[in-house]
C-alpha cells in the first residue's frame, strides 16, 4: 500500500517510449480480439488506464483495485462516469462476483505480488472463475524468462513486493484451471535496453514497433513484463 500511494502508477506506462511500448503491444492484442458490448472486470486496475481506454471504446467496464489510493485516482478521473462501477477488491477473492458473468476477465497486475504457487493458483482460479465460458482471461505477470541477449530477472523477491514468475509455470497453472492458451506475449523489452529505445527517433521508434508486433510471440522473446492471454473452455 505505501509503495503505490507514492508511485506513479498514473503515468507509468505513459513515462517515456521504452515504456509505452507495453501499453501499445497489450492494446493491439484487445482490439483484436474483444468483441463488441463485452462485459469486462478490470481486478487490477491500477489508475484505469485500460480501464477507460475499453470504456471510450464501448466496453462496459468494472475497474477494481487492491490499492485504495488507486481506486481513488480512477473515481477522480474525469471520465469516470464511463465506467460501469468502481470498486476496492482483492483478486486472490472475488466472491463478491457471481460465477460465469464477464466475458473478458483482466489480471494485470496480482501475479506481480504473489510469491507462491497456491497464491499464483488462487488469483488465477478466482479470475477464471467468474468470466463466462468462452470468455477471454488475460493474466500480466513479471517474466523469469531466459534469453541468450538478457541477464534474466531472477525468480525471487524484487524490492520486497514485486515476484518474478516462469512462463512456463503461469501458462501450466492457466490451462490447470480450464484456459486454452490464446497468446503468449512479451509486452516491454527488457529494463536492459530502455535506454537505447528511448534514443530513437520517432520514425525509428515505429520501425521498432512494427518489429515488437511481429515478434512479442517469439519463444524466448526478450521482455521483463509479459501477457498469458486464454479462453475459458
Amino acid at each position: 500500500m505505501k509503495f503505490y500511494e507514492s508511485y506513479d502508477e498514473e503515468g507509468r506506462l505513459f513515462r517515456d517510449k521504452a515504456h509505452i511500448v507495453e501499453y501499445l503491444v497489450t492494446i493491439r492484442y484487445f482490439d483484436h480480439l474483444f468483441k463488441p458490448g463485452s462485459r469486462i472486470l478490470d481486478a487490477c486496475a491500477g489508475a484505469g488506464r485500460y480501464s477507460f481506454y475499453l470504456a471510450n471504446k464501448g466496453y462496459i467496464v468494472t475497474a477494481c483495485d487492491l490499492v485504495e489510493h488507486n481506486v481513488n485516482i480512477i473515481k477522480s478521473n474525469s471520465k469516470a462516469n464511463k465506467l460501469d462501477d468502481i470498486l476496492v477488491c482483492n483478486a486472490l477473492d472475488l466472491s463478491r462476483f457471481d460465477e460465469n458473468i464477464y466475458d473478458i476477465v483482466l489480471c494485470m497486475g496480482a501475479l506481480y505480488h504473489v510469491n507462491s504457487d497456491d497464491l499464483k493458483e488462487k488469483v488465477i482460479s478466482e479470475s477464471v472463475r467468474v468470466c463466462k465460458s468462452g470468455g477471454i482471461v488475460v493474466f500480466s505477470y513479471l517474466s523469469a524468462n531466459k534469453s541468450e541477449y538478457v541477464k534474466p530477472i531472477p525468480p525471487r523477491e524484487i524490492k520486497n513486493i514485486f515476484f518474478s514468475s516462469e512462463p512456463c509455470e503461469i501458462e501450466d497453472m492457466a490451462i490447470k484451471f480450464g484456459l486454452e492458451k490464446m497468446h503468449h506475449i512479451s509486452m516491454r523489452s527488457s529494463s536492459h535496453f530502455e535506454d537505447n529505445i528511448n534514443e530513437l527517433s520517432d520514425d525509428d521508434f515505429k520501425k521498432y514497433m512494427e518489429h515488437r508486433y511481429l515478434t512479442c510471440e517469439d519463444e524466448g522473446a526478450a521482455g521483463d513484463v509479459a501477457l498469458w492471454i486464454g479462453k475459458k473452455s
